[in-house]
């Protein structure tokens, strides 16, 4: 994709995000900074993020983009560190 053509991408698109889902992740991120969990409010605001930017407008994506192999990139890499990041959770720290 062409930086001119990237650049109006980003300036011109509108993403919409539900109030309840914003209110949801400060919550929950409140949450987990405030009883000392801050690996597992980092892991929070990346799994929002990941839904909110992927899942939630893939639509969006997909009209403006079209069938690219990048959004399946992305979509598999943000899986990818959301699963290495459960499992590193999972390890003793010993």
């Amino acid at each position: 994709m062409e930086t001119a053509t990237l650049s109006d991408f980003l300036t011109s698109s509108e993403f919409s995000i539900p109030l309840g889902q914003v209110a949801l992740l400060v919550v929950v991120t409140s949450l987990c900074l405030i009883s000392g969990k801050h690996k597992l409010g980092l892991l929070t605001s990346f799994a929002f993020a990941f839904y909110w930017g992927f899942i939630f407008n893939r639509e969006n994506f997909f009209n403006i983009i079209g069938d690219s192999t990048g959004l399946y990139i992305y979509g598999f890499c943000g899986a990818a560190m959301l699963g290495l990041a459960v499992v590193g959770f999972l390890q003793d720290p010993s």
